[in-house]
């Protein structure tokens, strides 16, 4: 192989790592906002009659 080859397979090389981890990051951050969602505490309701908070149930109870 030629240096000119070389160099260019490097750099093509180079490029798809970056790409790679570029997208597993994003996907990562993704995947950390998505398991959050659990950990947050259900939304209070006040019913206008009572004035009596209400809490909302989990989704998925």
């Amino acid at each position: 192989m030629s240096a000119e080859r070389n160099a260019g397979a490097r750099k093509a090389i180079r490029q798809f790592a970056l790409a790679l981890v570029a997208c597993l990051a994003v996907a990562g951050g993704a995947a950390v906002a998505a398991g959050g969602e659990g950990d947050t505490p259900a939304t209070q309701h006040v019913v206008a009659e009572d004035n009596w908070p209400i809490q909302s149930p989990a989704p998925g109870n």
